[in-house]
C-alpha cells in the first residue's frame, strides 16, 4: 500500500530533502522528520475546489515552484502548524513557513495530478490513499511520483516476478524458459 511518505524512497523525494536542506540550512535528518510530520497534516487539511489548480505536473516541479505562496490551507491552520514546528523541532518561524508552503504545493500538485489521471476518484479517496488508509488511488499515486524520473513504479513486485528474479537461485526452473522461468 502506497502513502505520501513513499515519496522519500524515490529520487524526486531525495532531491526535495537535499534542496530543502540547502535552502533552510537544516540537517537532512531534521528535514525528513519535519516532512514526515507535515505532509500527512497537509493532506488532512487540504480542500481543493474545482478552481484550485496545481503549479505544474509533479514531475515537472522545480524547487523554486514549491516556494511560491499558496492559499489552499487556511491561515489559521498554518499558524497552528507553524507554532507546532517551532516548538517541536526548534526551527525558526521563516523556516517553518517555508516548510508549510513546500508541503502544501507538493500536496496540491500530487492530488491535482491524480485527479487528472482518474476523474472518477473522489478527493476523500485520494487523501485516504495518501495517508495509508486505503489503496483506492495507489496506482495513480505511484504513476504520479515516478513519472518523468529514472524511478520505476515497480516498488512492490508481484510474487511471480520475485520468484523468477531470485538472484540467489542457481538452479534453472523445471519449466525452462517456456513460461517465463529461468
Amino acid at each position: 500500500m502506497a502513502n505520501i511518505l513513499d515519496l522519500f524512497k524515490i529520487s524526486k523525494g531525495k532531491e526535495l530533502i537535499q534542496n530543502t536542506h540547502a535552502e533552510l540550512k537544516l540537517e537532512k535528518e531534521l528535514v525528513l522528520q519535519i516532512f514526515a510530520c507535515l505532509l500527512p497534516w497537509t493532506i488532512s487539511r487540504l480542500e481543493l475546489s474545482k478552481s484550485s489548480s496545481a503549479l505544474a505536473k509533479f514531475s515537472d516541479l522545480k524547487f523554486a515552484d514549491l516556494l511560491k505562496e499558496s492559499s489552499i490551507i487556511s491561515s489559521e491552520d498554518k499558524k497552528v502548524m507553524n507554532s507546532l514546528l517551532e516548538d517541536t523541532f526548534k526551527v525558526e518561524s521563516h523556516s517553518s513557513e517555508k516548510f508549510i508552503t513546500i508541503a502544501e504545493n507538493i500536496t496540491v500538485s500530487i492530488i491535482s495530478e491524480i485527479l487528472s489521471l482518474d476523474g472518477k476518484l473522489e478527493l476523500t479517496e485520494i487523501k485516504q490513499t495518501l495517508l495509508g488508509a486505503s489503496e483506492k488511488a495507489s496506482e495513480e499515486f505511484i504513476k504520479v511520483i515516478t513519472s518523468g524520473s529514472n524511478d520505476t513504479a515497480d516498488h512492490i513486485k508481484p510474487a511471480g516476478r520475485i520468484a523468477l528474479e531470485d538472484k540467489d537461485s542457481s538452479e534453472d526452473s523445471i519449466l525452462g524458459g517456456f513460461t517465463g522461468g529461468k
